[in-house]
């Protein structure tokens, strides 16, 4: 059976907050009832799977702005500025823009 890590990572969050919401509104050094009698279902995410989902919402993010057109204008000064060997990115810009990335 296949997992969907996105899924399983929203249920999950899902669980874990009623479960917090089912603390706090229940009386002080009082346990629920489900977890006396031992009846709770409890998921657990994999570092591997939380790695996935990483992966994957960067990759998305990636597309969304590979997909966006550039105006013809830019375009071409990219294409001339290349062509004459004058075109760098600074270093400090790539690494930022490798960081965001990497950190979103």
């Amino acid at each position: 059976m296949k997992i969907n890590p996105t899924a399983a990572y929203q249920a999950y969050n899902k669980i874990s907050d009623y479960g917090h919401t089912l603390r706090r509104t229940g009386a002080a050094g009082e346990t629920p009832a489900a977890e006396k009698s031992g009846k709770t279902d409890r998921i657990q995410i994999s570092q591997e799977a939380t790695r996935q989902l990483e992966v994957e919402q960067l990759s998305r993010s990636i597309l969304a702005e590979i997909r966006e057109p550039a105006s013809a204008e830019r375009l071409e000064s990219l294409r001339n500025a290349v062509q004459k060997g004058e075109y760098n990115v600074p270093t400090d810009r790539l690494v930022d823009a490798v960081m965001r990335h990497l950190v979103a």
